[in-house]
């Protein structure tokens, strides 16, 4: 390679450094093509990978996943380079273009390349296990995986660490172990690295998901600030908008915030400092779910009913008939919560589909038969 080549890649690593990340993504590219071109298929290779990890800090994970998708064929100077490139690509495709077929091959692989890799590579690939089962709704299996992810952890994953006891606190919250979930939180505190961004932002996490669990809405609030923050700091998309749901969550659980459908309430002043970018299919789903309570909140203000938090719904709505709105605008409402959910159950149809499982519809029809309790018993 020519010297400009290796100013091209210091080029690079500074706008990284600096934060311009498509900047950097662009450049590497380049150098990437270049390389590859010229048959250093090592530095190709390794550049190919820098490029993906700075599109995807750009928020363009598409762009991400093609560039991993063609250096597939490539052959990995070293076989911890393989594993990063296969892991990305896993990762990538069941975000944004899950085939169960797929990714039960591609995880197969993963793990036989994990068990072949490094210490403590076999504990990351327990983490994109985990996320695989999750999405499918096998929370057992699910905190199986990330259970056995910190008994195999080594030095080589030990800055991973709080992330797998995050995932565990929030598959013990989704199979209503409470206890077990604040353990994992304790856990957290005890043996996090204070200064790592990754740490904070998953103890934030956790925090804010127990606190919403509880229904301790002003406690949920000041911690998924606090995750925002982090995310923030290393334009973490996903981070970003799942702080901004349980923000939003905290807000339609507080009573004194009035009307959800006001902007006084704070709610939609939070929903719309989400992040452009392409979302996942996972938060494509989310977010119509929030959308879908937000609408079911307003109907529930409406009557005269107190807040119910609709995520974890540890407290049953009580229902009354007491109206705050003429009944046109009750109409309305209940118009509208009605066309969130078919939209919402349409989005579950379509994620469930790609993963072979239900959770997702039977979430949407949960919150069908709570508005209709709150319909019938205006009648």
């Amino acid at each position: 390679m020519d010297p400009e080549a290796y100013i091209l890649i210091e080029h690079a690593r500074e706008a990284y450094r600096q934060g311009r990340f498509v900047e950097a993504g662009v450049l590497a590219g380049q150098v990437c093509k270049d390389a590859k071109q010229a048959g250093h298929d090592e530095m190709a290779f390794q550049l190919g990978l820098f490029e993906v990890q700075s599109l995807l800090r750009a928020g363009k994970p598409l762009g991400a996943l093609n560039r991993l998708l063609t250096m597939e064929s490539w052959e990995a100077p070293r076989h911890e380079s393989l594993y990063q490139m296969r892991e990305e690509t896993f990762n990538l495709l069941r975000l944004y273009n899950p085939d169960l077929t797929q990714l039960e091959t591609r995880l197969a692989e993963l793990e036989s390349l994990a068990r072949s890799a490094l210490d403590g590579t076999v504990s990351d690939f327990r983490l994109y296990e985990f996320l695989f089962l999750e999405d499918q709704g096998k929370d057992e299996k699910a905190l199986n995986a990330t259970e056995q992810a910190w008994s195999e952890r080594g030095p080589a994953t030990m800055n991973h660490a709080h992330a797998t006891a995050s995932n565990s606190c929030l598959a013990n919250l989704r199979l209503n172990r409470r206890s077990q979930a604040e353990e994992w939180i304790k856990i957290m505190k005890r043996d996090g690295e204070t200064e790592c961004l990754g740490f904070r932002a998953d103890l934030a996490d956790s925090q804010a998901e127990l606190a919403l669990y509880d229904g301790r809405a002003e406690d949920v609030f000041h911690h998924a600030q606090q995750q925002r923050r982090v995310a923030m700091e290393y334009a973490d998309l996903t981070r970003v908008h799942e702080a901004i749901e349980k923000q939003v969550r905290a807000r339609l659980l507080d009573a004194t915030n009035g009307d959800p459908g006001d902007r006084r309430s704070g709610v939609i002043d939070v929903l719309q400092q989400a992040l452009p970018g392409k979302r996942s299919v996972q938060l494509e789903f989310t977010f119509s779910l929030l959308i879908l309570d937000i609408r079911l909140a307003a109907v529930r203000w409406a009557v005269g009913m107190q807040p119910a938090e609709d995520f974890w719904y540890q407290s049953p709505q009580v229902v009354a008939s007491d109206l705050r709105v003429a009944k046109d605008e009750l109409i309305r409402r209940i118009d509208k919560a009605k066309a969130a959910i078919r939209r919402t159950d349409k989005i579950a149809r379509r994620v469930d589909h790609a993963f072979g499982c239900d959770w997702r519809q039977a979430a949407v029809h949960r919150r069908r038969e709570r508005l209709q309790e709150v319909v019938s018993n205006l009648d």
